[in-house]
C-alpha cells in the first residue's frame, strides 16, 4: 500500500471567542474583541494534541500544509519530511483557508485534516465539496458540523485506523 498524502490546515484563531463568551471567532472585529477579553486561540493547541495522541503513527503519512500558524508550526513540532505548499497572510483569514484548500486539492491529497470550527468547515466545503475525505479536529466555539471528530484524540484514532 502506498503512503497516503494528508493535508493539514490549522485555523490559528479558531476558538478564540469561546472562553470569553463570544458566539464565535469569525471576523477580525470579533477576534479583536476576544483578545481584549483575554481569549486564547485553540486551533494550534488542539492540532498539537491530535499529533501527541497519534504518536509514532504520525510518520505513516506524507504531510503537506500551509505556512506558519496554519499548520507548519504544528508539523515542525510533530514530524519531519512535510511540505509547505504556500504562504498565509498575517493575520491569516478565511481567504488563506480557501487558498490552502485549493492548493491541497491541486496537490491531490488523499485526505484533509483541519483544526478549526464551523466557519473553517464551511470555507473548506465551499472549495472541496465532496471531492476528498475531510476530518475535523474540533477547535471552534460552535461545533455543529458532522465533519468533526469528538476530540483531538478521537481524530488521532481515525488516522491510526486509516494507517493500518
Amino acid at each position: 500500500m502506498s503512503v497516503l498524502s494528508v493535508g493539514l490546515i490549522v485555523n490559528p484563531v479558531a476558538g478564540i471567542g469561546g472562553e470569553v463568551s463570544l458566539k464565535g471567532s469569525d471576523g477580525s472585529d470579533l477576534q479583536q474583541k476576544a483578545r481584549a477579553k483575554g481569549g486564547v486561540p485553540r486551533g494550534g493547541p488542539r492540532a498539537q494534541a491530535m499529533f501527541d495522541a497519534l504518536g509514532e503513527t504520525r510518520h505513516s503519512f506524507d504531510w503537506v500544509t500551509w505556512s506558519g500558524g496554519m499548520g507548519e508550526r504544528v508539523l515542525r513540532n510533530s514530524t519531519t519530511g512535510f511540505r509547505v505548499l504556500g504562504q498565509c497572510s498575517d493575520p491569516s483569514s478565511s481567504e488563506d483557508t480557501v487558498n490552502a484548500a485549493q492548493a491541497m486539492l491541486a496537490h491531490k491529497v488523499d485526505l484533509l485534516v483541519f483544526s478549526g470550527g464551523d466557519g473553517t468547515a464551511r470555507d473548506l466545503y465551499r472549495i472541496l465539496g465532496q471531492t476528498i475525505p475531510v476530518l475535523g479536529i474540533p477547535s471552534g466555539v460552535k461545533m455543529h458540523s458532522g465533519v468533526f471528530a469528538t476530540t483531538p484524540a478521537a481524530a488521532a484514532n481515525v488516522l491510526r485506523l486509516i494507517a493500518q
